[in-house]
């Protein structure tokens, strides 16, 4: 009798430690989700008039978000569980800091930091040529990601303008824009606009009415695709993994810096996380990262390939996509022009570069081609010049004290222009001297583009 007693009793008080337990747990699930936590604020880089988007617990109740530089901001809308969005307001400090969600007395700071965006076009090409209708207007500069509108002069004095969403392309670092129909021939100043509404004026090129068929890439530098598809990655749960047989590496020479760029939707603002096959991290952002915020309506992603990437690929393993809250769409890799040499030379008063340095196996360099020289980074002007082996002054570009010699702009890392007969003959060996090359510059490849 006094064991059964016993056994009751012990019986009884786990029955309400129990029951203390399962209350207890139910009870913390639902104040963890009532505290005022900022999980992720997406995007990192801001300027004045973007969404932003916050993630976290307890947001339903925010009344006020507070940008860095007390800057604060009451217009805001429900996404949905956990999320909310607000508008960038204008007088956010340059140095950027945290973002403070305020709700009745409370109060929680983000853990990353905002920094703000400040669109800086550097460079426009081309600039040697007149532009038709549907060929890409190029713009090289920073924090280009900001760029909503490019306005073309039409006629009549009217603008046509073209939105970020028809972009042929649209990075932090560069902007690719089809030249609408509807413009007026001749010279022109394109202006781009931010989203804060700020107008930038490029540097002159020149329009033509004519038209060019389609946007396509016609052969020669460009993107090939190696997979396409259409696969939504909601959250970290939704690795997408690409084995080798969905890829289609057919034609392509795999090494490490060969581009590769990924496509996809993103109204929001999202994560994307790139490994290869085997989880290695390839260098994404350029700061050693595999994850990077992309702000909303940023559609692609390039970086070039490691070593890693590029072995694993050669080896036949594949690629493994993450994040949070954006769709895959496609894949490409970078189809490259020929390459007749490639090395790291400062020029200096001359380079008399020879004929049996050049590779020609794939290529045979004729009058008319196109010629591109890629030189180091340089944050100074630096002169170019150039001649064939028999000290012809081929047509470089305007601007310069002769035809074949130039200034470089400061951030201006490569030339095209066309191959002369000159440097025809004497590239394909009718004298020992290929190329001529002098000024204060350190090149690192020619190519030239096949059409």
């Amino acid at each position: 009798m006094k064991k059964y007693i016993i056994y009751l009793l012990v019986s009884g008080f786990a029955l309400l430690s129990n029951m203390a337990l399962t209350s207890c747990s139910d009870d913390d699930v639902e104040d963890a989700n009532d505290v005022l936590v900022v999980k992720s604020v997406l995007p990192t880089k801001v300027m004045e008039g973007q969404v932003v988007t916050i993630t976290g617990t307890g947001l339903e109740k925010a009344t006020s978000v507070v940008f860095p530089g007390k800057v604060s901001v009451n217009n805001i809308t429900k996404v949905g569980n956990g999320y909310i969005s607000v508008i960038t307001p204008a007088g956010v400090s340059v140095e950027g800091g945290t973002v403070t969600i305020e709700a009745d007395g409370e109060s929680a700071e983000s853990v990353i930091t905002l920094t703000i965006g400040k669109p800086e076009p550097l460079r426009v090409a081309p600039l040697d040529k007149e532009i038709k209708i549907n060929e890409c207007v190029e713009v090289y500069g920073k924090d280009l990601e900001f760029i909503t509108k490019a306005y073309f002069p039409g006629e009549d004095d009217k603008d046509v303008v073209v939105d970020a969403g028809d972009f042929k392309r649209k990075a932090t670092g560069s902007l690719h824009i089809y030249s609408p129909m509807g413009i007026k021939a001749g010279p022109a100043q394109i202006i781009l606009e931010d989203c804060s509404g700020k107008k930038y004026p490029l540097p002159e090129v020149t329009l033509s009415d004519e038209v060019v068929g389609g946007g396509e890439e016609t052969g020669g530098e460009g993107y090939a695709s190696i997979w396409t598809g259409d696969v939504y990655i909601q959250d970290w749960d939704n690795w997408q993994y690409l084995t080798s047989d969905q890829l289609h590496l057919e034609g392509f020479q795999i090494h490490e810096g060969l581009m590769i760029r990924f496509t996809f939707n993103n109204p929001d603002g999202a994560s994307v996380c790139v490994c290869d096959g085997n989880w290695g991290a390839p260098n994404v952002d350029g700061e050693g990262n595999n994850t990077v915020q992309v702000a909303a309506g940023i559609t692609d992603l390039e970086f070039p390939i490691s070593q890693g990437m590029a072995e694993t690929l050669k080896g036949g393993g594949g690629i493994i996509v993450g994040g949070v809250n954006f769709t895959l769409k496609k894949i490409e890799l970078f189809r490259e022009y020929p390459t007749l040499w490639e090395g790291e030379y400062t020029t200096g008063w001359w380079w008399y570069l020879p004929a049996a340095e050049l590779d020609l196996s794939a290529i045979t360099p004729e009058a008319g081609q196109t010629i591109k020289f890629t030189f180091t980074h340089h944050d100074a002007p630096q002169t170019f010049c150039l001649c064939d082996g028999w000290w012809g002054a081929p047509f470089i570009r305007d601007g310069g004290e002769s035809p074949n010699n130039i200034v470089l702009a400061a951030d201006e890392d490569f030339l095209e222009f066309e191959i002369s007969e000159g440097m025809a003959a004497t590239m394909n060996g009718e004298s020992e001297t290929a190329l001529i090359i002098g000024g204060d510059i350190t090149i690192t490849k020619i190519q030239i583009k096949t059409e």
